[in-house]
């Protein structure tokens, strides 16, 4: 076998390698779209305290300024196109992030209670427009009355010793303008729950 059949044996061989390699790695997903929409933060970034009674300024439960609050967080999302080489113009096909849904999804900590999972999410509505190099906020519903009736989140009220966390994942579904291609972006935060709280 002469020099230059070798070198052709070893160039295919490398070409092969690439394109067997190429075809394993992971191109799907939200990081590989032309116009990349991220959760920029969820609850600014902080965690979530969630309980079932605000005993107001007063620090008093019992009183006229207590109250049975809801949960809900705000969530920041940041759309750039895919990189510096992809020139995006405003109002353009593929211009913005078009966010239509989300699923909620628990994941109970040590000692929290099963139950939680109960309170998951699927296919839950929401929309946002994300237009490119801009932000959009939604937000989202993460415990509400029902949830806070059932009986072992009201045990938290009885019993001012208890408290719990819980994993809470969220991942939104949508399309870039001009296409109909469903990508999830995801994001989270922990959430802790008390029995009451004082809003100072």
């Amino acid at each position: 076998m002469n020099s230059r059949a070798i070198k052709l044996i070893l160039v295919l061989s490398i070409l092969g390698l690439s394109l067997f390699a190429a075809g394993c790695s992971n191109t799907e997903g939200n990081e590989w779209e032309r116009l990349v929409c991220e959760v920029e933060s969820v609850n600014s970034g902080a965690p979530l305290v969630s309980a079932y009674l605000d005993v107001g300024g007063d620090g008093m439960s019992g009183t006229d300024d207590d109250s049975f609050p809801i949960d809900w967080v705000p969530v920041l999302f940041r759309a750039r196109p895919y990189s510096t080489a992809i020139t995006i113009p405003e109002d353009a096909a593929h211009s913005w992030f078009h966010i239509t849904g989300y699923n909620l999804t628990w994941t109970p900590n040590e000692g929290a209670p099963a139950g939680l999972t109960d309170y998951n999410v699927v296919n839950g509505y929401c929309d946002l427009i994300v237009p490119v190099h801009d932000e959009g906020v939604v937000s989202v519903l993460i415990a509400d009355r029902q949830m806070k009736e059932e009986a072992w989140y009201r045990a938290l009220y009885l019993d001012p010793t208890l408290s719990y966390s819980a994993n809470c994942r969220l991942d939104f579904t949508g399309h870039e303008s001009g296409s109909e291609k469903e990508v999830t972006v995801s994001g989270g935060m922990v959430v802790t729950f008390y029995g009451a709280v004082s809003t100072n």
